[in-house]
């Protein structure tokens, strides 16, 4: 079930199984909600230590017949958007596993223990920041802004794949499409590549333009 809200500075999402229904709160933080630090926790965990003002993840843990568990997760840093594949979307940045829960998070991804309250892992794979994930074989498709990574369930990056500009698409195509034996990519120019689940270059094509491109930087 998605919850999330169209305010990126406050989202909420609800995912669960057949083990534990997990309420997660984004809040990125400034002058207005530092008042999450002001709540009661039965535990607080640092997942990175910024020294700037970053932003916060509060998960509320139901376990069946056990007393519910609030967790606040602190030092995320880079930009959020909760979501877990439905209907129209395969793609996640939260997903559920049995009792253990995995995010992509600005620059984090990391699988969370929630049974035992704790971070089984977390890697910063990409120079820049992580967006989303898919399921490839037993293991997590990663889209970074400068590559794409082939991670495990235990946080080993396989391989790593980079193209000739950002994995970030403004025409509205899918930057990764995963088929039978193999995976399209689409980066922000519209070069496209083919590429085997090895992480090896089947086909590259890039698009001729009959004008200049802008540059992805110009547009920030």
């Amino acid at each position: 079930m998605n919850n999330t809200i169209p305010n990126f500075d406050k989202q909420s999402l609800t995912v669960k199984n057949e083990l534990v229904t997990v309420e997660i709160l984004f809040e990125r933080i400034n002058d207005q909600n530092e008042f999450l630090y002001k709540n009661s926790y039965d535990k607080i965990i640092e997942l990175n230590e910024i020294e700037n003002s970053s932003s916060s993840l509060i998960l509320k843990i139901y376990f069946q017949s056990k007393i519910p568990l609030s967790i606040l997760i602190k030092g995320i840093d880079g930009g959020i958007f909760l979501h877990t594949a439905n209907g129209e979307k395969n793609s996640y940045s939260v997903k559920i596993l049995e009792d253990t829960i995995v995010f992509s998070l600005g620059f984090t991804f990391f699988m969370f223990d929630l049974v035992n309250l704790e971070i089984k892992w977390k890697i910063r794979p990409d120079l820049a920041e992580i967006f989303e994930f898919y399921n490839l074989q037993d293991d997590f498709l990663l889209r970074g802004e400068l590559a794409i990574h082939r991670i495990d369930k235990c946080g080993n990056v396989k391989w790593s794949y980079g193209g000739k500009d950002i994995w970030v698409n403004i025409n509205g195509k899918p930057e990764v499409i995963i088929e039978n034996d193999k995976i399209l990519l689409t980066d922000f120019e519209n070069n496209e590549y083919i590429i085997n689940f090895d992480g090896e270059t089947l086909e590259d094509t890039s698009r001729l333009k009959q004008q200049k491109t802008r540059r992805w930087w110009e547009f920030w």
